[in-house]
């Protein structure tokens, strides 16, 4: 009798602490998913109007007459990864790390930036991923989005990422490590906006708006 109430007593522990553990997480989760999106999107409406002067694509509905160079859709779009994608990976890989390596000495921090630079690739892969599937393309266009964009992109973030890691680590509390990092992300998010909604479509036309400019140019001369 005694053996089954210490074991029903411990299973009730083992729960209370989940459910606390749980609780715990919440909080940070929600202000990482606010965080993270609301940077994603500022990013992929800032590139957007940056693009404004170079958009080909013929709306098949007359644009609003308020900023009518924004897409509104691919916002959605990138919104909806950085909820769904991002803001997962970003919170679980942060929260893993540092439970594998806790601390803010210099070697734990080299050993947290080292795990971060090893799994970029699959987060960057996830996203490319996600934004070609939600622009109702196949998996084998994201598998050319992922080969064709990813490694260039992953060497961008290397150049950027490492001086952001270490601030991160060094610094910050792990609560809110997610949302600094969204906030240093409002720019990465630029180029990634970029680099997510290209199409070689776009790229051939350049290259033939390039080409006729050039052939221009020599009939002149």
């Amino acid at each position: 009798m005694s053996v089954t109430t210490s074991a029903v007593s411990n299973a009730a522990k083992a729960v209370l602490r989940t459910q606390h553990g749980w609780r715990r997480l919440v909080k940070p989760y929600i202000y990482s998913t606010l965080a993270i999106s609301a940077s994603v999107t500022v990013g992929d409406f800032i590139c957007q109007y940056l693009q404004r002067h170079h958009q080909h694509a013929k709306p098949s509905s007359p644009p609003p007459t308020f900023l009518p160079w924004w897409d509104r859709q691919r916002s959605a779009v990138m919104c909806t990864t950085a909820v769904l994608v991002s803001t997962p990976w970003n919170f679980t890989i942060s929260r893993t790390i540092e439970r594998i390596f806790p601390g803010k000495q210099i070697a734990q921090i080299g050993k947290k930036m080292l795990i971060n630079i090893l799994v970029a690739p699959i987060g960057i892969s996830l996203v490319f991923t996600s934004v070609t599937l939600l622009k109702g393309q196949t998996f084998s266009d994201a598998k050319k989005k992922v080969k064709d964009d990813m490694p260039k992109t992953y060497l961008a973030g290397a150049c950027y990422w490492p001086f952001v890691s270490f601030v991160n680590f060094r610094f910050i509390p792990l609560d809110y490590r997610p949302f600094v990092a969204s906030l240093a992300g409002a720019i990465w998010n630029i180029y990634i906006s970029s680099v997510a909604n290209k199409t070689h479509e776009s790229l051939n036309e350049s290259k033939e708006s390039t080409s006729n400019a050039l052939y221009h140019t020599n009939k002149d001369l």
